[in-house]
């Protein structure tokens, strides 16, 4: 089979499993969208091409605007592009406790995987974004659990995380930024983007 109708018929599959949830696919971007308020929620298929087998996994995101709208100015990424940067971005593996990849060749192959996820997204993925539709929300998923369920690389994990625990309000702020230093072995006197980020919002 070729890569585009694999993914034609994962975006089949997944579509299934989202019915009645207010996800919509967006075929260009091979993923799907759901619309909250000040932001949406996504999930972006990753399908790599190892013919005759493709592996596939999915990427769970949420964005919230008011902290995108802080993180793009400290980014750098082209202002074209923004609107397109999420919050959070959560590994498949984060919700099935192994592993988040699954090799297919077939419409059987396919059809198994999502006997295999439709359980995962009943009882885990679809209950997390309804938990997770604003900054309170996702500041105590990011921030206050353990492990938290960002897996952004740094500097924008960080970033995120500090940027969504001041927008909620988090009391625990500044021994936040400490403890985020303190992993990324980064000391407040350096000029680094994530000690700029910390200034900045100080002043909020």
């Amino acid at each position: 089979m070729k890569k585009q109708e694999i993914r034609d018929l994962i975006l089949q599959m997944v579509g299934a499993n989202l019915l009645g949830t207010g996800f919509r696919l967006r075929k260009r971007e091979s993923a799907f969208i759901r619309g909250i308020p000040g932001g949406w929620q996504h999930i972006g298929l990753p399908l790599y091409d190892y013919n005759p087998v493709f592996v596939f996994s999915l990427n769970i995101c949420i964005r919230i605007d008011a902290v995108e709208d802080i993180f793009n100015m400290f980014s750098g990424i082209e202002s074209k592009f923004q609107s397109t940067t999420a919050t959070t971005m959560t590994r498949l593996e984060y919700f099935t406790g192994g592993s988040g990849e699954y090799s297919v060749a077939t419409a059987d192959d396919i059809a198994s995987a999502g006997r295999v996820l439709s359980g995962v997204f009943r009882d885990k993925i679809i209950p997390f974004f309804d938990e997770n539709k604003d900054a309170k929300a996702l500041d105590r998923a990011v921030n206050c659990t353990e492990p938290g369920i960002d897996s952004t690389q740094p500097p924008a994990g960080p970033m995120h995380a500090i940027i969504l625990a001041r927008v909620a309000g988090n009391p625990d702020f500044d021994g936040l930024v400490d403890e985020i230093r303190r992993r990324m072995g980064l000391s407040p006197e350096v000029d680094h983007v994530f000690n700029r980020l910390v200034k900045y919002l100080k002043t909020r």
